[in-house]
């Protein structure tokens, strides 16, 4: 399967933290190196192509706060 650099880095950074629910801002400061990027999408439209790839139902949408990677069965 084919992922692009940064859709690898956000897959990376969830599994570094698997179970624990992420906040846009910390995935932002984390995967995109950005320290104030409030109000920005980008984070969710790299959660839909990540989806798209992997499946909907490994990473969970904790709404109003973020995302977070579920374990296996």
């Amino acid at each position: 399967m084919h992922l692009t650099p940064t859709e690898f880095d956000l897959l990376a950074c969830l599994l570094r933290n698997r179970g624990t629910v992420l906040t846009r801002a910390v995935l932002l400061e984390q995967v995109w190196d950005w320290a104030d990027a409030s109000g920005t999408r980008v984070v969710d439209s790299h959660v839909k192509a990540l989806r798209r790839k992997l499946g909907q139902e490994l990473i969970r949408t904790v709404h109003g706060v973020g995302y977070s990677l579920e374990a296996a069965p």
